[in-house]
């Protein structure tokens, strides 16, 4: 029974631990994309600097897979001081996310209002025709995905002259003739975008509550494949 759950836990490991070295990778990945196209993402964000963020999406792509490759390794190999050290591992990264599940919910309307800052900023006033590309790019691309119109709606915004993407047929294109205030899109973005943030920091949560059942799983394979680990070498030993 003993040998059966060591092996049933190191094929959790093994698993679990395969998934998490290919998410650390796509994360990498997006790093380094990220900080590749520095250019264009500031352009689309308003002049925001994020080249430290994308070097953090890399560094956390780096420590996911460093950390897989530790439960990967401990579950084929079955060493009982990759196991400890895995076991380590997972224990540090739950007491990190706990810590960044309190900073969240403690700035929760500080991201709000940062939100909020960035759509007052972005929906200044200008005529639509009159933005640059880049700046028509990012606002249908938000129009466009929080079906909103306009900074607290579309005729305040635009006038009467609404950009394609303020109607749920827009096209993200510069026309402004498809569109009207009649078939626009009702909601204002300040508000779509904030009730946005709102959804995915709720989202984030249940995201969270996930890690840490899985990161339960996990150390408890470990521990489980640790005893029976030191089971086996004790029982060599003796015989």
């Amino acid at each position: 029974m003993g040998f059966r759950g060591a092996k049933a836990g190191s094929y959790v490991l093994i698993a679990v631990n395969t998934i998490t070295i290919l998410v650390g990778i796509l994360v990498c990945v997006a790093g380094v994309l990220g900080i590749l196209n520095q250019g264009k993402i500031n352009e689309y964000s308003g002049g925001y600097d994020l080249e430290l963020v994308c070097y953090g999406i890399l560094i956390t792509g780096v420590i996911i897979i460093i950390v897989g490759a530790f439960g990967w390794f401990a579950g084929f190999n079955g060493s009982i001081l990759v196991g400890k050290v895995y076991v380590i591992l997972i224990i540090i990264i739950a007491v990190l996310q706990l810590v960044f599940f309190v900073v969240e919910f403690l700035k929760k309307d500080e991201i709000t209002s940062e939100i909020e800052g960035y759509m007052n900023k972005t929906m200044n006033g200008t005529a639509y025709d009159d933005l640059t590309t880049a700046e028509q790019e990012v606002i249908n691309l938000i129009q466009t995905q929080l079906e909103c119109c306009g900074l607290e709606n579309g005729e305040d915004t635009w006038g009467s002259a609404l950009p394609a993407s303020c109607c749920d047929s827009g096209d993200n294109s510069t026309s402004t003739d498809a569109c009207t205030t009649d078939n626009a899109f009702s909601e204002g973005c300040r508000d779509a975008a904030s009730d946005f943030a709102s959804n995915a920091i709720q989202f984030s949560v249940f995201i969270l509550i996930g890690g840490f059942v899985l990161e339960f799983i996990c150390v408890f394979a470990a521990l489980y494949s640790v005893k029976e680990g030191q089971r086996r070498k004790y029982t060599q030993i003796s015989a």
